[in-house]
């Protein structure tokens, strides 16, 4: 809970033992003088009073100026920290906490839950200065310089020497796989990250075959960091399987390595191309490649009974039943389906539910109990921040997304 420091004023009363004032006589003073030295005493009150109310509008001096935390930089949360603590001390009001989590997102998986040690970035109200916490990890350097900052500040829950430990697995393309080039898009960005950030650092990359082990692998400790796992709306966790809640109750997400858009596509005749909630396709027939995820199909209500999921190999083979009626939509990532409608000449014949398109984000995952894998996730962000930054996470992205007709807008 948050502690609150109140200061207040009080108005000194007379004591019983302060001195009464004596009178002692009576004068009788001409009317000319008595008015002056009324007109004078007045004037004294008032004075006086005037003082007094500008005094009572210069503010108690309260108990967080003394503790305030500057904008701008970070903040490393102590013992006691909650969001809304730390609001109070930074920005006097503890409304402001949401400011904070939004600065801070890569690295707080919920507003409720921080850790001492994390370094917070605290940004100003006013937009001046650094809004995301990676921007100040990046510390607009470049290369080493960049690193060494990094290393010193964001893994302090790590000893120096300790070789970073990656887990991902195959079949995956074009974000990960062994027998892609570097490993696939993640891999690659990951491992560049990690380089720039933690030059001296060794990094170890395996890869397991079975994807339903990672997170039990990663929890035991086996492995620091997992990738990469797409993050579902942990706002409505009740609607997601067990596995999907493990990942939002008990996993920290880095920055996005990658944003993918994901839509919903009908025949160009068919009423449904102008559905305008996922209600909508309720009683359809939806078709999506057998290696795609689901758990945004099953947070909106799109399984069954109230739906029924067609999963074929490949993503053409889905676009082949919709033009033959077998179902009735088409959904997954818009670049791979804009470049199969047109290898297929499907071009006028299928169209998208435009209403329909969300936005998923792939990320690296790490433990929320082991602080040493929160710290490594810290270098991810500030090696990521960097690669942006330097215009390589472009070049990397682009290269691995031509092979599959795919281009960046």
């Amino acid at each position: 809970a948050a502690n609150f420091a109140h200061s207040a004023r009080f108005r000194r009363q007379p004591h019983g033992n302060e001195p009464a004032i004596a009178h002692t006589a009576q004068m009788t003073l001409p009317d000319s003088i008595l008015r002056t030295a009324m007109r004078a005493a007045l004037a004294n009150a008032l004075a006086t009073l005037a003082l007094a109310a500008a005094a009572l509008l210069v503010p108690a001096p309260a108990a967080e100026a003394q503790e305030g935390i500057p904008c701008g930089d970070l903040y490393t949360v102590a013992p006691g920290d909650t969001l809304h603590s730390i609001a109070v001390r930074a920005y006097g009001d503890g409304d402001n906490y949401l400011t904070i989590f939004e600065a801070n997102r890569g690295l707080l998986p919920s507003v409720r839950r921080i850790e001492v040690g994390d370094r917070l970035l605290i940004p100003c109200l006013d937009g001046s200065g650094p809004q995301a916490r990676s921007d100040v990890l990046a510390g607009g350097q470049s290369g080493q310089a960049a690193a060494g900052t990094e290393t010193a500040d964001a893994a302090p829950g790590a000893a120096p020497d300790v070789e970073i430990g990656l887990l991902t697995g195959p079949g995956f393309a074009p974000f990960a796989d062994p027998a892609l080039p570097e490993g696939g898009m993640a891999t690659e960005l990951v491992r560049l990250a990690l380089e720039r950030a933690a030059p001296d650092r060794s990094v170890r990359i395996a890869v397991a075959e079975d994807w339903t082990k990672h997170l039990d692998l990663l929890a035991d400790g086996t492995f620091h960091l997992g990738f990469p796992w797409y993050r579902p709306d942990c706002d409505r966790a009740d609607r997601l399987d067990a596995s999907m809640q493990r990942r939002c109750a008990d996993f920290a997400f880095s920055e996005p390595l990658f944003e993918l858009e994901v839509t919903y596509y009908a025949r160009a005749d068919d009423p449904m191309t102008r559905a305008n909630a996922y209600d909508d396709l309720h009683g359809g027939r939806i078709c999506r490649p057998a290696s795609y995820f689901t758990f945004d199909l099953v947070q909106e209500g799109l399984s069954a009974p109230d739906a029924t999921l067609v999963f074929p190999p490949k993503a053409e083979e889905c676009f082949v039943l919709l033009e033959a009626g077998v179902v009735d939509a088409v959904t997954l990532a818009r670049g791979v389906a804009e470049s199969e409608i047109t290898r297929l000449g499907l071009t006028g014949k299928v169209a998208e539910i435009p209403a329909l398109a969300s936005t998923q984000t792939l990320h690296v995952i790490a433990p929320e109990q082991s602080p040493e894998a929160l710290a490594f996730l810290s270098l991810v962000d500030a090696g990521l921040a960097g690669l942006k930054e330097s215009g390589r996470w472009f070049e990397v992205v682009s290269r691995h997304l031509g092979p599959f007709g795919v281009s960046l807008r």
